[in-house]
């Protein structure tokens, strides 16, 4: 019986000694591996140049950016593009071409690299710089507030500032951001709703009220230019190439001023509430409130400097995401192009008009508040727009500098042709 045992258990012994020698060997085996040396790796890719889709600099979360190469493909899933560490969205891709949105991101310098899936390498790098498409401008303290605005012709800006809600008179800031006293507050005025340049660089300003002012020159205070009829409210204002005033306001009248201070109305609109004026080829535009409907005017300027009859030119209630007695127009300039720029204080900020009314798309989308006002326009030089704006939920005005990659229409007061 106990050889009997002692086999069993030398069965068993040889048993696990088998066992332990067949488990080492599997474990020495290699694994099955996902790389098949017999499929060759893709052709790297490669890229030749980089370019804009419109042309001009690159603006950061604006700007398409077109990568011209060699061995990409069309199928977008297998393609990333990183500009530094940021991985940039694919718009379209060809075998030669691949098209991504820049990234929000504002840097000289940034490294743009492809790769391609199947293929073993990324693409050399090559380097662009991406400038601000929008930007705070003025370095504002906490308790300063800009509302009127206007531009020279070398682009040195002119704001009506206030602090801690009290005007402290105009302030000039060079395109490089220096900044200096202007003109001192003068009169008992804390907010001029609109500023202008005029001829001989003197600055036209309104509040609102019947009276229009002007600023002759650096440390001289605001002097009264004109008064209107006591109904008469003067908003905003602009000039046309015979350097007369065109204004208007809250009255349903719009005004012509002569350089000789005459003035004449033209009937607007009954019901009407007017934030801007533009003149633009031979246009005069208005942009406010008729009835329930937010919207751009405009009436035809004759040989005779007179007015015709005002017709609608653009209706921001009719937009989607508007409506009738919601968001409101509170700006309107154009470029040479003849868009016009309408700012509201709607779901999207800026709006771009295409010439004639044709079409109407979001400007910028992405880069600005929603729900937040835009107060004014001024150009300044190198297609920089300045914008005074109040955000959603905050009392203190901001202002943008808005690089549009256009020009100005002219400002005929500021002798522009």
């Amino acid at each position: 019986m106990k050889q009997h045992f002692n086999f069993f258990k030398l069965l068993i012994v040889f048993a696990v000694f088998s066992a332990a020698i067949i488990f080492q060997s599997c474990a020495d085996d290699p694994a099955a591996s996902i790389y098949d040396p017999n499929i060759p790796a893709g052709a790297s890719p490669t890229i030749t140049s980089i370019s804009v889709e419109g042309g001009g600099g690159i603006l950061s979360g604006v700007s398409t950016v077109v990568i011209d190469g060699t061995n990409f493909t069309t199928d977008t899933t297998k393609i990333i593009v990183f500009f530094d560490a940021i991985r940039a969205k694919i718009i379209s891709a060809s075998l030669t071409q691949i098209k991504v949105k820049a990234p929000i991101v504002v840097k000289d310098s940034l490294q743009i690299r492809v790769s391609i899936q199947g293929a073993e390498n990324f693409s050399a790098v090559k380097y662009v710089d991406l400038k601000a498409a929008v930007s705070l401008f003025g370095n504002f303290t906490s308790f300063e507030e800009a509302y009127g605005i206007t531009c020279d012709q070398t682009g040195n800006l002119y704001v009506a500032m206030l602090s801690s809600g009290l005007g402290i008179g105009l302030r000039k800031y060079t395109p490089s951001g220096d900044t200096s006293t202007y003109s001192p507050k003068g009169l008992s005025i804390d907010v001029w709703s609109a500023l202008k340049m005029g001829p001989g660089g003197v600055i036209y300003a309104c509040r609102n009220q019947r009276a229009l002012y002007t600023i002759n020159a650096q440390g001289s205070p605001p002097v009264l230019f004109v008064a209107g009829a006591s109904t008469a409210k003067f908003y905003d204002l602009d000039f046309d190439k015979n350097k007369n005033i065109w204004t208007g306001g809250a009255d349903s009248t719009v005004y012509r001023i002569k350089p000789d201070k005459s003035i004449s109305p033209f009937s607007f609109k009954p019901n009407a509430i007017v934030r801007t004026v533009r003149v633009y080829n031979d246009y005069v535009y208005l942009g406010g409130k008729v009835d329930s409907i937010e919207g751009v005017w405009r009436a035809p300027i004759d040989g005779s400097g007179n007015l015709g009859t005002f017709q609608q030119y653009f209706n921001l209630s009719a937009q989607p995401g508007y409506r009738p007695n919601g968001s409101g127009v509170f700006a309107i300039t154009f470029n040479t192009d003849g868009e016009m720029y309408v700012g509201t204080d709607g779901p999207d900020g800026l709006l771009l008009v295409a010439p004639n009314a044709s079409g109407v798309q979001k400007y910028y989308p992405g880069l600005f508040v929603p729900n937040a006002q835009n107060l004014l326009f001024a150009w300044g030089n190198g297609g920089n727009l300045y914008v005074t704006r109040r955000a959603n939920g905050v009392t203190t005005n901001m202002l943008l500098k808005i690089n549009t990659q256009k020009q100005s229409a002219p400002y005929y007061g500021r002798g522009d042709l």
